[in-house]
């Protein structure tokens, strides 16, 4: 007697669930938007834009803190955006006092997303840097001296980001790279 399903089926059904377990990833990839990236940017900055180390208040080299002639030194950096506006700062304290703050304004259609890397800066900085396109002087930096004081810098052609770790800031990279992408930003063709 026949039960109406050929002997098939069940090989059948489980070929098609395997097939339907396997494309689903694929099928739920989806594009993260621009506004969930820049939420992205800020909220990891604000977690890991930070590093402590020591000073030296003799030649400005790094030192281990509790030997003498060594301040205790804090780089601090923010990312906030308006679309693809973007306002980053790097600030620097020495013994809890703000030395100075760069204010860093650029819109990211104007940054080369080839040009996104981590760079080890001098002896006190894990950072992302990127270049604008063509290297031009698109993002407007002042800065803020510990007095107050704030001249305006003028155009330079990149910006820094900074971190506690290198591996942060090759995460940073990956994303900001990504959002620029996503504001239209373009690669310099020499």
């Amino acid at each position: 007697m026949r039960t109406g399903l050929p002997k098939r089926f069940p090989v059948l059904l489980g070929f098609v669930t395997m097939a339907s377990i396997i494309a689903a990833p694929a099928q739920q990839a989806k594009v993260v938007s621009l506004r969930d990236t820049l939420l992205w940017l800020h909220k990891f900055v604000a977690d890991y834009g930070s590093q402590d180390s020591g000073q030296s208040s003799i030649d400005n080299h790094t030192c281990r803190l509790g030997t003498a002639n060594c301040q205790e030194r804090q780089d601090v950096s923010t990312f906030d955006s308006v679309g693809c506006s973007a306002t980053i700062t790097w600030s620097v304290t020495l013994n809890r006092k703000n030395i100075i703050t760069y204010i860093y304004s650029v819109s990211l259609k104007d940054l080369d997303p080839k040009s996104v890397s981590w760079v080890k800066e001098g002896p006190f900085a894990n950072a992302v840097e990127a270049d604008t396109a063509n290297h031009r002087a698109a993002v407007r930096i002042t800065s803020t001296l510990g007095g107050g004081y704030t001249p305006e810098l003028g155009g330079q052609s990149w910006v820094d980001v900074g971190f506690d770790s290198g591996e942060h800031a090759k995460r940073f990279a990956e994303v900001f790279q990504h959002a620029i992408r996503l504001c239209g930003g373009k690669s310099s063709p020499f």
